[in-house]
């Protein structure tokens, strides 16, 4: 079957550095791979959570293609 993921990046995550969120990311994508993945946070936004951070997140999860092609 055709079936699809999301998630799997713990939503602690978005309380560290900007190079540690683009690290976690990078990681998720190696190991869930390129198909069937849905990049999201595993449990939503944590309250408190930096709100830069969050944009950074999801900016950089959009740009998933060209951040895997850096990264190989």
């Amino acid at each position: 079957p055709d079936m699809k993921v999301q998630g799997n990046i713990d939503p602690g995550v978005l309380f560290g550095s900007q190079a540690f969120i683009r690290d976690r990311i990078v990681d998720t994508i190696r190991k869930a791979g390129h198909e069937g993945h849905i990049l999201n946070l595993g449990h939503g936004v944590l309250p408190g959570t930096p709100e830069d951070n969050v944009r950074f997140f999801f900016e950089t999860a959009k740009q998933a293609d060209q951040l895997m092609a850096v990264h190989a």
